[in-house]
Parts: structure tokens; C-alpha cells; sequence
């Protein structure tokens, strides 16, 4: 007697929703300088082209901004901003940043589209202080208004100022130093607006004395974790120091400054510190002086900061000075999205060009004259920007695909000078998501080499997020599946009884095979314990498995003709009794007295009924035209 049983495949999904903030890999924003006397830089394609029309004059430092698209907003020398159009955006004059290597810096509020503070150091004039102006790029047709101007937040301070990404990827730290101190002050901008009460951190030297003592450039590594500063001179008790370059550790989710390194103090020899500059690997810092003798003598400084110890990065400086009759003056230097540094020379109608900057030593590739901005001349110093603008993008990740299974591959990790130790962007670890949202829990993996398998042909987004041990990073990529692979489907009964004999069907292949044997799409299986078994599929030479579990259980049971294809088990039953129909059909339980004691509906399948209820006896079980025995037995 031939008894069928009808079955289907449940797969359990769980999802987890998992928030991860991250910095979304856009360069854009710094795609436009305006700088020096009418001086300005494009990078809109692999190498930098004059543009025409800045209306900035300045002998010192500015900032920029462009949008996502890299199409410019304003810039500004630190006290008059300029739209788009090269105009005075309106309510755009009267800042209070002035005779300042940094005197601005430009930043967009997070989750606000058209919101923009723009802060600025009063520089050698400390009395300024550090003041904030909001300009709204909604007003004035698109241009951009200056709503709020020189809002104080403290005085008197240096002429210096870095912005840094929060470890939330969000909000952005805006750091500063105060005069005649040697605290470090670091307030949080977010959504809500610019906290009030910074971070202070007491460490390093007391920049002071003389009224040029504030001068310099400060920087933070591309990873957030590294600042460096340039000072004209301070003091280091109980005598007067002459400034020179710093080093010390930042902390991006405290906003806390520590451990302050003095990579070099200066003499006169060398002039006053003006410039840094990270290399766009993190794993160099570059610092420029210029003497004040004529003619001017100016040294271009290196340090491998990726060198084990302390001792060790103070003695990997390499340096080299330039004199001649033109009067060469270095001043700031800022990175380019190309990957060049980029190093500004007072009253020169070029800048200097650092090609290769994550090379050490001479390998550089420092050419005086790199880079034309005639007929315009520069200043001391070039556009200010936070640092996750400027963050190298990492490398895309790999793929191979056969027919809709992809293989992926993480990016592989940056590559280092020998004297790096360890990266210095580890990845802590990878989120993927396939772009492909109907496979459910398989679109997302955080293996390092996943295999997705694409349930249809076409298009894909990929992502990948890099988890970073502060803001993550995300590079994305587009997968085509172009050409059809097998889809396996396997059929025939999941649960049977010991001994009982089975086929099973694999469909969606071209060719087939068994983890049992075969070669056909059908298999007949007899197991006597529940067993994984799997069946392969093979199309246009690409192979996917399936696999499937069949349980044994040890039943006997009533079974019911060919015509009606019923199967009852077990026989006797303690409390759930199951009854296997191919169609649908209606149950009635009778007693021994033909009283009806239990009715339902059955659906094609297997269905349990729960006897618990009944008392222990022999009853009828009628389905539909169908009439057997079952003895039921409580447990015990």
C-alpha cells in the first residue's frame, strides 16, 4: 500500500538591524581653492587647472567649500565671504578673522542641508578670539546668506584651527588653541548646533611672547587619532622657548588632546614654524619655516610618524632647505584631493608640489615650482578643510562571478614604509550588503570573503562597511549578472517513518547529482535515522548545491487505500496524533458510541492534532470518506 505525503520548506529568517554610522567616501567638498591674490585650483580631473575670477587677496590664510558634486558654494579670507559667482555673499563682510595662517575654517552642520558655520581666530590680533557665523545657502536664490556673525566663543586664542569627524561619523570636533595657555580647547558640532562647553585639554608647551608667538598651522591625520602643530614660539618654564613642531595624540569620541611629542625645536637657524601637512597614507607629517633674513631661507621638514617609538620619529626627520635670489618664503601646505601636498611660497606665482608624500626621504618628489597659478600670485597660506574630506578613499574590493554565485574579497589593507609597525587604519571588521534585499538574511555577510548566490540576472549596488576602531568607511561597487546559473529545488517527503522508501526530485539544472550517488534528478532513499542529504544542479557550467533534511521518526500507523492517500501515526498515540492527506479534507473523531467528539479541517500535508483532552480508548477516525481506528493511551 502506497501512501503519499505532501511537504513544503520553511526557512527561518532572522534579521538584525544593525545602526552603524559612517563617513560616506566624498572628496568633492574640496575640489575648489581660492587663495593668495586671486589665485585658484580646480580639481576636477587628475591634474589641478587654474580657474580665473577668485575675488580673495589675502597674504595669509582661507577656506573653501563645494558641494557633493564638487560645484563650488563660497570661500572666504576669514572676513569677507564670496559666493559662487565670486560676489560678496550677502551680509558676507565684517568677519573677525584676521592676520591668521588658519583664519578660517568652513563646516557644513550635520543632518542640516543648507546650514554652514564658518569659524574664525582673530590671529596675531588675539583680542578676536575664536568666533563662529552661520551662512544659510537656502537664501539669496541659492547663493547663501550670512545670518548669524562673530558669535564669541572665547579670547584670546592662536591663530590655528583643525576640524576632525566625531567617532559617531556625524558630528564634527572643532579645535583650537588658546594664547598665553597651553590648553587645547575642542567643541562638538552637531544637529542641534555647537555645544557651549568644550573639551579642555592642558598638554604641551604655553604658546606666548611675542605677538607672533600664535602664529602656525595646526593638522590632524587622516585617521583623526594624530595633531600637529607649528608654533612661532612659547614658553617652556622658566625660560622662553622658540616654538617649532608638535606632535600629539587626539582622541575622536572625547575630543581630548594628550601626549605631547616635541618633534623640533627651533634656533634661528631655521626660522619660524609656519606649515603641516599629514601625507594622505597618515603615515608621514611634513612641516615648512621660512627664516626672516634676506634673502629668506625656507626648510621643507619630513618625519615618519609611523616609527615605533618616540625617540624613533624624532630622529626620522629628513630636511632640506631652499635659498635663492627670488626669495623663496614657505608658507602652509594642505593636501590635494590627487594625493599630492601641496606647500604655498609667498610673493611666487607657483606652489610647491610634494608627488609623492607617503614616500620617505627624497623619494618625495618635491619640485619648487610644481604648479602654476600665474597670473596670480600666493600668499602664506592655502584653503582650510576638515580632515574626513581629505581621508584617502580605501581600495574597492574584489569580485569573480559564475553565472549568480559571486565571490567577494575585502579591499587589503594599506600599504606601508618599513618603518610602520601596524596599520594605521585597522579594520576592525566588515559589513556586506549585497544589494539584492529579496534573498532576505543572506543580502548581508560579515565574512571577509563571501559567496552570494543572485536569485535573478541584472544590476547590482554592493557595500561594503570597513569598521574602523573610531568612524567607519564604506566603498561601494556595481555587479552585473549577466549570464544564468541552476537554481535547485528538491521535492519529496521531509518526514517519513523508519523503513519507509522514498523518491526525491531535484529540479532547476541542466545536470544533477546526489551526496548519496546518482547522477539522475531522481533518487530513491530508504534512511533509518533523520539524515542531511544534498543534491547539485549544473547550468552553463556554473554548480549549486541544495540541501535538505529528512527526518526518520519511529511510527506505525493506519494507511488508507491508493484512492484516498491517508497516513495516520503513531498507533497508539500518548497526545499528538498526526494525520498526513494530499488534499484538503474535514476530520471527525467518533467515540466508540458514534458521538463526535472532535472536528477540523485538515490541509494538505502533514497536520498534528492534539488529543491531550481525550480520555484513553479506542475511537473512529473518519476522513472525508474514509474510516479507521486509532487507540489512543495517555502518557504517564
Amino acid at each position: 500500500m502506497h501512501t503519499k505525503m505532501l511537504f513544503s520548506n520553511l526557512l527561518s529568517f532572522s534579521f538584525a538591524f544593525i545602526l552603524i554610522p559612517f563617513v560616506i567616501l566624498s572628496q568633492n567638498q574640496t575640489r575648489n581653492w581660492y587663495f593668495g591674490n586671486g589665485a585658484g585650483l580646480t580639481f576636477a580631473s587628475a591634474t589641478p587647472t587654474l580657474t580665473s575670477g577668485g575675488a580673495i587677496t589675502t597674504s595669509l590664510g582661507c577656506a573653501a567649500i563645494s558641494d557633493v558634486a564638487g560645484n563650488l558654494l563660497f570661500y572666504t579670507d576669514g572676513v569677507t565671504v564670496y559666493n559662487q559667482t565670486h560676489s560678496v555673499m550677502a551680509n558676507g563682510t565684517g568677519l573677525h578673522g584676521t592676520n591668521a595662517f588658519q583664519p578660517a575654517l568652513i563646516l557644513k552642520q550635520p543632518a542640516m542641508p543648507n546650514i554652514y558655520y564658518v569659524f574664525t581666530v582673530g590671529g596675531w590680533n588675539t583680542a578676536n578670539g575664536l568666533k563662529y557665523s552661520i551662512v544659510d545657502m537656502s537664501l539669496a536664490a541659492g547663493l547663501g546668506s550670512v545670518t548669524v556673525k562673530n558669535f564669541s566663543l572665547y579670547a584670546p586664542t592662536c591663530d590655528k584651527q583643525v576640524a576632525v569627524r566625531h567617532c559617531n561619523g556625524k558630528d564634527v570636533w572643532i579645535i583650537s588653541h588658546e594664547y598665553h595657555s597651553d590648553k587645547f580647547r575642542s567643541y562638538l558640532l552637531t544637529s542641534a548646533g555647537l555645544s557651549s562647553s568644550p573639551v579642555i585639554s592642558a598638554v604641551g608647551e604655553t604658546i606666548t611672547l611675542p605677538a607672533t608667538a600664535s602664529s602656525g598651522e595646526m593638522k590632524i591625520s587622516p585617521d583623526g587619532k594624530k595633531l600637529a602643530v607649528a608654533t612661532a614660539s612659547s614658553s617652556s618654564p622658566p625660560g622662553i622657548g622658540l616654538g617649532g613642531f608638535f606632535l600629539f595624540d587626539f582622541d575622536a569620541s572625547t575630543g581630548v588632546v594628550s601626549n605631547s611629542l616635541a618633534l623640533l625645536n627651533f634656533n634661528p637657524t631655521y626660522g619660524r614654524a609656519i606649515g603641516m601637512e599629514f601625507s594622505p597614507d597618515g603615515t608621514k607629517l611634513y612641516g615648512s619655516s621660512t627664516t626672516s633674513t634676506n634673502p629668506p631661507v625656507s626648510w621643507l621638514y619630513q618625519w615618519n610618524v609611523c616609527a615605533p617609538t618616540a625617540p624613533a620619529i624624532i630622529a626620522s626627520l629628513y630636511s632640506f632647505s631652499v635659498q635663492n635670489t627670488f626669495n623663496v618664503a614657505f608658507g602652509g601646505m594642505q593636501k590635494g584631493i590627487d594625493g599630492k601636498v601641496y606647500l604655498s611660497v609667498s610673493g611666487q606665482q607657483s606652489l610647491g608640489v610634494i608627488n609623492n608624500p607617503n614616500s620617505s626621504g627624497a623619494a618625495m618628489n618635491f619640485v619648487l615650482n610644481g604648479q602654476s597659478v600665474a597670473p596670480n600670485i600666493c600668499g602664506f597660506g592655502l584653503p582650510n578643510f576638515i580632515n574626513s574630506y581629505l581621508k584617502p578613499i580605501p581600495s574597492i574590493f574584489s569580485n569573480s562571478i559564475s553565472c549568480q554565485n559571486v565571490n567577494f574579497s575585502v579591499p587589503p589593507l594599506p600599504t606601508f614604509s618599513s618603518g610602520c609597525q601596524s596599520s594605521p587604519y585597522p579594520t576592525l571588521g566588515y559589513i556586506w550588503n549585497f544589494g539584492d534585499p529579496s534573498s532576505g538574511a543572506a543580502n548581508s555577510s560579515t565574512l571577509t570573503s563571501p559567496v552570494h548566490f543572485y536569485s535573478s540576472l541584472g544590476t547590482y549596488s554592493v557595500s561594503l562597511i570597513l569598521l574602523n576602531p573610531c568612524s567607519n568607511d564604506t566603498v561601494t561597487k556595481t555587479v552585473t549578472v549577466a549570464v544564468a546559473g541552476p537554481s535547485p529545488a528538491i521535492s519529496g517527503n521531509t518526514l517519513i517513518c523508519k523503513g519507509e522508501k522514498n523518491t526525491y526530485s531535484v529540479t532547476g539544472g541542466s545536470t544533477y547529482s546526489w551526496s548519496t550517488g546518482g547522477g539522475t534528478s531522481t533518487v530513491a532513499l530508504t534512511p533509518t535515522q533523520t539524515t542531511v542529504f544534498s543534491a547539485s544542479a549544473t547550468t552553463n557550467g556554473c554548480t549549486l548545491s541544495k540541501s535538505y533534511t529528512v527526518t526518520v521518526n519511529p511510527c506505525t500507523g493506519l494507511n488508507a487505500d491508493e484512492e484516498y492517500k491517508v497516513q495516520i501515526f503513531p498507533n497508539p498515540v500518548s497526545r499528538l496524533l498526526n494525520i498526513e492527506v494530499e488534499d484538503p479534507a474535514q476530520l471527525r473523531i467518533f467515540d466508540l458510541n458514534g458521538i463526535i467528539i472532535l472536528q477540523q479541517s485538515l490541509k494538505p500535508g502533514t497536520n498534528s492534532i492534539d488529543l491531550l483532552l481525550l480520555a484513553p480508548t479506542v475511537y473512529i477516525v473518519e476522513i472525508g470518506n474514509w474510516r479507521g481506528r486509532v487507540i489512543k493511551i495517555n502518557s504517564n
